[in-house]
């Protein structure tokens, strides 16, 4: 199965950017991971499992995917970071 490729708007990709480098090489981590499975790597966002709307909090980080299956892409909707390590 090819793997699902990832979009992140300018706006994400500056929060992403401006992570602390250890927090900024977990979300990396993190995202090459999933691009086989993004379900697999990841967790329901919200109280119904839609399939579509994924979460993967780990620590101090939290990221928001939307699963395009059709187009095989993963969109980052928000990256959150509390700061904690």
């Amino acid at each position: 199965m090819p793997m699902y490729r990832l979009y992140m708007d300018s706006t994400l990709h500056a929060v992403y950017r401006d992570l602390p480098d250890k927090a900024r090489a977990r979300v990396a981590q993190f995202l090459l991971d999933s691009a086989n499975d993004p379900r697999a790597a990841t967790s329901p966002y919200g109280d119904v499992d839609d399939g579509l709307m994924r979460l993967w909090a780990s620590g101090d980080l939290a990221v928001v995917l939307l699963i395009g299956d059709q187009t095989r892409t993963i969109t980052v909707l928000s990256i959150a970071y509390a700061g904690l390590d």
